[in-house]
This record gives C-alpha cells, structure tokens and sequence, in this order.
C-alpha cells in the first residue's frame, strides 16, 4: 500500500511536502481532463468558445439538442477549473 510515510521516506521530503505535491498533481490532472473536455466540445461543434456555442444555438446553426447540455457542461468545466486553479494558486499554464 502507497503510504505518505513511505513516499517521504523514499524522496526525502518531509510529509507536508508529498501532501502537498501530491494535492497539486491531483489539481493539475482534474485541470486538464476538464480542459480535454472543453476540448471535446469544441471540436464537436467546430466552435473556439462557449460564446460562439451559443450564438449557433440560438441562431438555429447547431441543434439545440443536446448542444445545450454541452454548453451548460462547458460553462461548469471553466468554473470547475478556476475553483480548481484558486484552491492550487495554479497560473494559467497550469502546473
């Protein structure tokens, strides 16, 4: 079993240290599965952000079915990944 203690004990750092490292590689993954499905969206609907999203919707370009959920979707991911960013104070580069 992986273990702070042991993973402490191999790199030498202390155990705020790996806690904290291993708190910011998980900000930093969930960050960039979100994006890939920002990503995702975006290819989807040939769209560069949730604004021209909507437009199309709204405009009857795109279906509304089920590009609306991908929408709210994309609007939850961003705020997802800034509520992330502020926990890890991540700049926009990510870690």
């Amino acid at each position: 079993m992986i273990t702070i203690e042991g993973i402490s004990r191999i790199t030498g750092l202390s155990r705020e240290e790996v806690i904290q490292r291993s708190l910011l590689s998980f900000i930093g993954i969930e960050i960039r599965l979100a994006e890939e499905d920002i990503a995702d969206i975006r290819e989807r609907y040939n769209v560069v952000s949730k604004e021209e999203l909507h437009k199309a919707i709204e405009s009857g370009k795109i279906m509304s079915r089920p590009a609306w959920e991908d929408y709210i979707e994309w609007k939850n991911k961003e705020r997802y990944i800034e509520d992330l960013k502020g926990q890890g104070q991540i700049s926009g580069d990510g870690i």
